[in-house]
């Protein structure tokens, strides 16, 4: 089972008092803290009376969603944990399941800039957990669900900033991997396999 956790810990009266112009100008972003729960391996951290939280929230859902896509072309994704310099979240699909591994990058001679890399790196070695088996379809329903509430969360904040470049972004990704989904479901539920 894969679940997030979420919370948006931010400066709201400020936030509620912004165009999406002054959004895009001086936030981009939405602060918070963030957990991922893969059969109990996390990364993140959660609890609910959290004072603080550092962890960009937009771009957490963004790249989630990015992931997802990914990993519908890809048999295997490595992402870079935002903020880190050597951590990364690698997902390896086999048929229905996701394999998901955090890793580390131990090569201090290049660091890798790109955010997504869909080939193994000879480089990485298992950090803390590896080897943990999630649906593919719940994770990709988690992510959907969560960055569906996030987006409700906004809506009741400052519906304005929803014309916000960073959330419009954002919308589009869920658009997409919506219409991904509902494909899939759809020859899932139509196509007659005959052989």
């Amino acid at each position: 089972m894969f679940t997030i956790s979420f919370k948006a810990i931010d400066n709201f009266d400020e936030i509620k008092q912004m165009s999406a112009k002054q959004f895009d100008l001086t936030k981009q972003d939405i602060e918070g803290i963030i957990e991922l729960d893969f059969n109990g391996s996390k990364y993140g951290m959660f609890f609910d009376d959290c004072p603080f939280g550092n962890e960009r929230l937009i771009r957490w859902f963004v790249d989630l969603l990015t992931i997802v896509q990914k990993i519908r072309i890809h048999q295997y994704v490595a992402y870079r944990i935002p903020d880190s310099a050597n951590l990364w979240l690698e997902f390896k699909r086999q048929g229905v399941e996701l394999q998901v591994s955090l890793v580390e990058d131990i090569d201090n001679r290049e660091v890798i800039l790109d955010l997504f890399i869909t080939e193994p790196n000879e480089e990485f070695r298992y950090s803390n957990w590896n080897g943990v088996n999630v649906s593919s379809a719940s994770f990709t329903e988690e992510i959907m669900k969560n960055a569906h509430q996030f987006l409700d969360f906004v809506t009741d904040l400052n519906p304005d900033i929803l014309q916000s470049t960073s959330i419009q972004i954002l919308q589009e990704k869920l658009t997409d991997v919506k219409r991904l989904t509902s494909k899939r479901t759809y020859f899932a539920e139509n196509v007659d396999y005959e052989g």
